[in-house]
C-alpha cells in the first residue's frame, strides 16, 4: 500500500466532512491523512479499518479488488458491495464520513441512536441471530462507531484464538481493530492514576474521567500532578492531593498555575453557597463562581474584605472580573455591588456600588480619586463619606459626590457644577502638553497658567481666536459668575472675554496683535491661524476682510483693497515695505488712506493706488503708470549688480545712474545695441515725453534715443 497512487476528485465540504481537494497523483498516506483532518477522524482508526477489512497494510501483493473495497466501506454482511464507493479514495472518504455520520452532527437527522453512548445495549456475537447476543455497555462514541460500522462482538472462542480462528458463532472484526491498535500504537485504556492519587480520584465518583497524562512530579516545592478528561489532581510537600476541575483549571492557569499568587490548592471545590454557588481555597486566596457570575480567582488580601463584609452574602456579591492591576500601583476587583481595591497608598479597601459609580465617572484609580484609603460602614448607610488618596466622596440620600480634592482639577470640576457630566476622557493634546477635558456644559483646561472651567460661550470665542495657539492663551481664571447668569467675565493670559446675555466676546487684550484686531471690527471672521512666514519672521492672519500684519514697524489691520495692491507690488518685499499705520477711516466709507515702509496708499471709490512713496525706484513707477503692471519681480542681474524689473509696457532699470524707466520701443533698440554692455550703456534720464504719444527722446550714458512715431534710432 506504501506504493499506490491514484488521482482524487473535488468534494466539497458538508455536515460531515470539510470537503477535499483533488491531487492529480497522491499516494495512499496522502489520502489518509487528507480525509482525517477534512473528518476528524484519526489517521490511527483509519489504517487499522484498512487493516482489519483486506489487510492492506501488512499485504506486500494486494489485489486490485482488495483496493476496491478497501475499508469495506458499503459492504453489508447480508448484500452484495455498493459500487458507488468503489475505489481506494472513495472508500477511505466514504468511511471516514460515515465514522462521523454515527454521532448525528448539526445538519443530520438523528437516525443512529441504537447504540448511544452511556448505555448498555444487546450486541451480537454474529450474523447468524442463533449465535445470540450479550450486554456491551457503550462508554463513549468511539466505541459506538465500532459497532455500527461492525455491528459484532467477539465470543469467548474468538477472544481466546488471538488472531486466529474461533468457532462457528465467531466473528473477528472489532476484535482484530482492537488488536491491531493495541499492537501497533499501545494500550487504549491511557495511563494508570498515581498511587498517591488514587484515594481522590475514587472520591471523585468518576466525574474526572480517565487520565490523559501520568502521574507527573517535579513542580515547585515538590508538587505534583496528573491530567485527566474533567481536571486535575495536584499536591505539594505542604499540600495534600486536590482536584481541580477543569473549569477552575483555566481560571488557575490564568494567575500562573503553582507558580502565581494563588499556590496551590487546599481544598476541593465545595459547592452550595448563596445563589448556586462554588468556591475552592488555594494557599494564596479562592477561585468562586456562582450560577450567574463567571469563574473568577480572589487575593487572600482582597479575600480577607470580602469576608469582613460578608463573602457573598454581604452587599460585595459575587467577584464579576480578576484584580485589575494594570495601573501598577495597584490593583481593583470589581463584584457584583462594588469594588475592593488593594494598594500601597490606601491599603484594602471596599467600595459600595454608590462610590465605585462614581470613582468609574472619574477615571478610577488612573484619574483624580486615587486609590480609596477608607472604609464604608460595615452596614448599609444612604448618608457616609469615604476617603481616597485624592480626595473626599461624601454620599447623600444614596448619591455619591467627590466633595474635596488635592489635586486642582478635581477642585475645579467641583466648583464648577454647571459643566455637568463628562463627554471625554482628559487629554493632555493642548500646545505644551496642556490638558482638557469635555463635559456636556463647557470644557475644563489646565495649563501653566491654571486650572479653569470654560463655559460654552466663552468656549466659543477661545475656539474662534484660535484656542490656546491664538492671542487669547490660556484661560487664567473661571467665570466671574455662574454661567447661569448669562453675564460673567473670563480672564485669558493674552486678554478678557466678556459674555453679555449669553454671548461672548473679547473686550480687552494685552497683546498689540489683538488690539489692532479688536479697533478694526471690518476685518471678519479669522479663515486662517496666524503664519509667520514675512519678510524677517514678520507675522500674518487672514480675515474676511483683510489681513492683519505684525512686523517691527507695529502691528495694524489692512484692508482687502490694500492688501490686492500690496500683494500687487511685492508685499513686503517689495518698495512698499510694512503697514506702518492704520486705515485713515473705516474702510467701508471706501475712502481712505494708510501708510506703509515705503509710501502711502490710497483708496478711492473702493480702489487702491499708490500715491506717494520715499522710494527712488518706486517713485519713478509711479511716475511712469504706462509701465502698466509688473510680470516679475526685481532681479538685480544686470551689469555691476544693477537692478531690472519687466513691465507689461517696458523695463524700470536702476544703475549707478539713476532709475528710469524704459519704454517698450527704446528698450528693444536699447537691446539690439548690446543693453548696458553696448554702446548705450545704462538710462540717464526718462521718457522726455509719454510713450504713448510715439515721439519722445531717452538719454544713455551713451547717446540719445530718438522716437519718431514710436520708431527708435539713435
Amino acid at each position: 500500500m506504501k506504493d499506490y497512487r491514484e488521482a482524487t476528485r473535488n468534494i466539497a465540504p458538508g455536515p460531515l466532512c470539510n470537503g477535499y481537494v483533488a491531487g492529480p497523483y497522491e499516494s495512499a498516506a496522502d489520502i489518509i491523512s487528507k480525509v482525517g483532518n477534512s473528518c476528524g477522524i484519526s489517521p490511527k482508526v483509519l489504517l487499522v479499518t484498512l487493516q482489519k477489512e483486506q489487510g492492506l497494510v501488512t499485504d506486500t501483493w494486494p489485489t486490485a479488488s482488495q483496493y476496491r473495497i478497501a475499508m469495506g466501506m458499503g459492504c453489508p454482511d447480508t448484500a452484495a458491495c455498493d459500487s458507488e464507493y468503489f475505489g481506494f479514495f472513495n472508500q477511505v472518504y466514504g468511511a471516514a464520513a460515515q465514522f462521523k455520520r454515527y454521532a448525528n452532527p448539526p445538519g443530520t437527522s438523528r437516525y443512529f441512536t441504537w447504540y448511544e453512548p452511556g448505555r448498555t445495549w444487546n450486541v451480537r456475537f454474529h450474523p447468524n441471530a442463533a449465535c445470540g447476543s450479550a450486554p456491551v455497555y457503550i462508554r463513549n462514541q468511539a466505541t459506538a462507531n465500532l459497532y455500527y460500522y461492525t455491528p459484532y462482538q467477539p465470543n469467548r472462542a474468538a477472544l481466546a484464538a488471538g488472531y486466529g480462528t474461533g468457532d462457528g458463532c465467531s466473528a473477528y472484526g472489532n476484535r482484530n481493530f482492537y488488536q491491531y491498535f493495541v499492537d501497533w500504537f499501545g494500550s487504549v485504556r491511557g495511563y494508570s492514576v498515581g498511587t498517591p492519587f488514587q484515594d481522590v480520584y475514587n472520591s471523585s465518583q468518576g466525574s474526572l474521567g480517565y487520565p490523559t497524562r501520568p502521574y507527573t512530579c517535579g513542580l515547585i516545592r515538590g508538587g505534583c500532578y496528573q491530567v485527566f478528561t474533567n481536571g486535575w489532581i495536584v499536591d505539594s510537600a505542604g499540600t495534600q492531593p486536590q482536584i481541580v476541575a477543569l473549569d477552575y483549571r483555566g481560571a488557575w492557569w490564568a494567575t500562573g498555575n503553582e507558580n502565581g499568587y494563588l499556590g496551590y490548592p487546599t481544598s476541593n471545590r465545595v459547592c452550595g453557597i448563596a445563589n448556586g454557588g462554588c468556591y475552592q481555597t488555594f494557599e494564596g486566596g479562592w477561585i468562586v463562581h456562582s450560577a450567574s457570575t463567571p469563574i473568577v480567582p480572589v487575593t487572600s488580601a482582597v479575600r480577607g474584605s470580602w469576608w469582613y463584609y460578608g463573602n457573598e452574602n454581604g452587599f460585595l456579591g459575587y467577584p464579576l472580573a480578576s484584580g485589575d492591576c494594570s495601573t501598577g500601583a495597584g490593583c481593583v476587583q470589581v463584584f457584583q455591588g462594588g469594588a475592593v481595591s488593594t494598594s500601597s497608598v490606601g491599603g484594602v479597601r471596599a467600595v459600595r456600588a454608590e462610590v465605585l459609580a462614581l470613582w468609574n465617572s472619574w477615571g478610577r484609580e488612573r484619574g483624580v480619586m486615587g486609590f480609596p484609603s477608607g472604609d464604608p460602614p460595615l452596614t448599609a448607610s444612604p448618608n457616609y463619606t469615604q476617603a481616597f488618596s485624592g480626595g473626599v466622596v461624601q454620599v447623600k440620600g444614596g448619591v455619591a459626590a467627590l466633595v474635596s480634592s488635592i489635586d486642582p482639577w478635581a477642585n475645579t470640576r467641583v466648583t464648577s457644577p454647571w459643566l455637568g457630566g463628562q463627554v471625554t476622557s482628559q487629554l493632555c493634546d493642548l500646545k505644551g502638553g496642556a490638558c482638557h477635558q469635555e463635559f456636556a456644559g463647557g470644557w475644563m483646561v489646565k495649563s501653566p497658567a491654571g486650572v479653569s472651567a470654560l463655559p460654552p460661550a466663552v468656549l466659543t470665542v477661545w475656539f474662534n481666536w484660535g484656542r490656546e495657539w491664538g492671542i487669547l492663551g490660556f484661560p487664567t481664571s473661571g467665570p466671574s459668575a455662574a454661567p447661569e447668569t448669562g453675564n460673567y467675565t473670563q480672564n485669558f493670559q493674552g486678554g478678557v472675554v466678556t459674555v453679555t446675555g449669553g454671548v461672548g466676546k473679547l473686550t480687552s487684550t494685552v497683546d498689540p496683535w489683538f488690539s489692532a484686531v479688536l479697533a478694526s471690527p471690518w476685518l471678519g471672521q479669522q479663515t486662517t491661524s496666524q503664519v509667520c512666514d514675512l519678510t524677517g519672521g514678520a507675522c500674518r492672519q487672514e480675515f474676511a476682510g483683510g489681513w492683519m500684519v505684525q512686523s517691527r514697524s507695529g502691528a495694524f489691520a489692512v484692508p482687502a483693497a490694500v492688501v490686492g495692491l500690496w500683494n500687487n507690488w511685492g508685499r513686503e518685499r517689495g518698495i512698499i515695505g510694512f503697514p506702518t499705520g492704520a486705515p485713515s477711516a473705516d474702510p467701508a466709507s471706501g475712502a481712505y488712506t494708510q501708510s506703509f515702509q515705503g509710501g502711502v496708499v490710497t483708496v478711492s471709490g473702493g480702489v487702491a493706488r499708490l500715491s506717494s512713496t520715499t522710494d527712488p525706484w518706486f517713485a519713478r513707477v509711479l511716475a511712469s503708470p504706462w509701465l502698466g503692471p509688473q510680470t516679475t519681480s526685481r532681479l538685480c542681474d544686470l551689469k555691476g549688480g544693477a537692478c531690472r524689473q519687466v513691465f507689461s509696457g517696458g523695463w524700470m532699470v536702476q544703475s549707478p545712474s539713476g532709475a528710469y524707466a524704459v519704454p517698450t520701443a527704446v528698450l528693444n533698440l536699447w537691446f539690439n545695441y548690446g543693453r548696458e554692455w553696448g554702446d548705450l550703456g545704462f538710462p540717464t534720464g526718462p521718457p522726455s515725453a509719454n510713450p504713448e504719444s510715439g515721439n519722445y527722446t531717452q538719454s544713455f550714458q551713451g547717446g540719445v534715443v530718438k522716437v519718431t512715431n514710436g520708431v527708435p534710432s539713435f
